[in-house]
């Protein structure tokens, strides 16, 4: 088993439809009906020469309580069902989690979750944000309808108040 793990700034079409329409709804938030943001770079898994999984970062500024603080976004990880739960997913994050801490020195990880998903987040050390999270929409703003989940970096404390996005989440 053969595993290359490639960066890129966008995703060609091909890797999109593999990646993403391989079933209906498969982040389970379609009902939602919510506008999503691009990422500014993706993690690509091949497994054999096989593109099976993605992970996807953006750096942002959102406020706390009206402070400003630098976070790498999170967002679109997957994996094709023909290859889950062999950690290709894991990798991904952990690879993620590692570059916006050492390459982009941002604060905190922040991405937004399902609940079925928290344990998952939780395993690798993400925290489940008690304080409301406003998110842009075309409608305006709006409170979240997803749960939102740090990780802080190199001992930060993440700060206690409500977060304002200041975009479309991710």
């Amino acid at each position: 088993m053969a595993v290359e793990i490639k960066q890129v700034d966008t995703l060609d079409a091909a890797d999109r439809e593999r990646l993403f329409d391989w079933g209906e709804d498969i982040f389970g938030a379609q009902s939602l009906n919510l506008r999503w943001r691009s990422k500014d770079l993706h993690f690509l898994l091949y497994n054999d020469a096989n593109l099976v999984s993605h992970a996807g970062i953006l750096r942002h500024v959102v406020k706390v309580k009206g402070e400003p603080i630098v976070v790498g976004g999170l967002g679109g990880v997957v994996t094709l069902p023909e290859a889950q739960r062999k950690g290709f997913a894991r990798r991904l994050v952990q690879l993620s989690m590692s570059f916006m801490e050492s390459e982009w020195k941002v604060g905190a990880g922040l991405l937004f979750c399902l609940p079925r998903m928290v344990r998952y987040y939780e395993s690798l050390g993400w925290q489940v944000l008690e304080s409301p999270v406003v998110i842009d929409q075309p409608s305006g703003k709006i409170a979240s309808p997803l749960l939102v989940m740090v990780l802080p970096f190199g001992g930060m404390k993440w700060p206690p108040g409500s977060v304002e996005l200041q975009s479309f989440p991710w």
